[in-house]
């Protein structure tokens, strides 16, 4: 053991003594959560190649959105068709996301919806382009992203929720969510009003926002699926650092495995955006070796010095790794 890593170990000892007098124990339970999910945005002419080879290397949840600026919709719908054909897939073993924005997040002309119609008829327009799109029946999770409407009131944010919910009832979709909501208060206003309770959140994780950990504990507590996106890009100098180096090293996996390791331990589920079927591969074994009850992690404290190096500092974080097993063989 270097005399770095060993300075990191020893700190963490000493907090992790600290938080288990003090932090209360947080349970994850892994039946259906977390899960990489391979996103789509910025695949342009590529996507439909990219998602076939995702779905052929294992990934099942693909992730999308109506706005044509970052988003090839129409070429997902191609992409899985085509993967379940070959592979004899149906549409239940796929999970397909796809999102309503507001017209700002669009180019003028490529809008889809009427953009002079009422918002309400606007959320429904672009449902029905969904699933014209990704050619289904149904969605399996519908969100709304709320990046282009931070400035809207609260009120206009739960009408188009609201109108979302109405897709709910006819059966359209199974559930909804919502996406670039970083205010704790605000999540908990729309999930207190909101008739049809949100399943999803997704963000940006990234330093900015204290990686979320006041919403990644209400959405733990509320049973919300938590979703990152910039999972990796935000988080070069945690992925790269030579504690974390060295964990990779010595597991024989990449640095951006181990840390999509690392955020399923907290309960995250990464959006994973490969163009690597080779990373796509490695990314599904790491999913495979999850899901069949393997430790990735030989211990707790590799999981804290991950935590150091991003400079989490969260009562939720500390707890929950303290109390995860599904991750780290074992205990400090």
């Amino acid at each position: 053991m270097t005399v770095h890593r060993r300075k990191f170990v020893y700190a963490v000892l000493v907090l992790a003594l600290s938080y288990l007098t003090h932090c209360q124990t947080v349970a994850i339970d892994l039946s259906d959560l977390p899960v990489l999910k391979y996103g789509t945005a910025w695949k342009n002419e590529k996507t439909a190649d990219l998602v076939y080879k995702a779905i052929k290397s294992g990934f099942r949840h693909i992730d999308t959105a109506c706005q044509p600026r970052h988003y090839r919709e129409d070429l997902v719908g191609e992409g899985w068709t085509r993967a379940a054909k070959e592979l004899g897939l149906s549409r239940s073993e796929l999970h397909l996301q796809t999102k309503f924005s507001g017209a700002k997040a669009h180019e003028p002309g490529t809008e889809p919806y009427d953009i002079n119609a009422p918002l309400e008829e606007q959320v429904r327009q672009s449902l029905k382009k969904s699933l014209e799109n990704l050619q289904t029946s149904y969605l399996d999770s519908w969100i709304s992203e709320f990046l282009y409407l931070t400035h809207a009131s609260m009120h206009l944010k739960l009408h188009v929720y609201n109108t979302m919910e109405e897709a709910v009832d006819a059966g359209t979709v199974k559930q909804i969510g919502i996406s670039n909501f970083y205010q704790l208060e605000d999540v908990q206003w729309l999930y207190e009003h909101a008739r049809i309770k949100p399943k999803v959140l997704q963000n940006r994780f990234y330093p900015e926002t204290n990686h979320d950990a006041e919403l990644r504990s209400f959405c733990k507590a509320q049973g919300i699926e938590y979703q990152s996106f910039w999972t990796l890009t935000a988080n070069e100098h945690a992925i790269h650092s030579p504690p974390a180096l060295e964990i990779a090293q010595e597991r024989g996996v990449s640095p951006e495995v181990l840390f999509y390791a690392f955020c399923m331990a907290i309960g995250i589920s990464p959006l994973d955006g490969s163009t690597s079927e080779e990373h796509m591969r490695e990314d599904m074994e790491l999913m495979d070796r999850i899901r069949g009850g393997k430790k990735f992690f030989r211990n707790k404290s590799e999981l804290e010095t991950i935590l150091l190096v991003l400079g989490f500092t969260h009562e939720f974080d500390r707890s929950t790794l303290l109390h995860t097993e599904e991750y780290a063989a074992e205990e400090l």
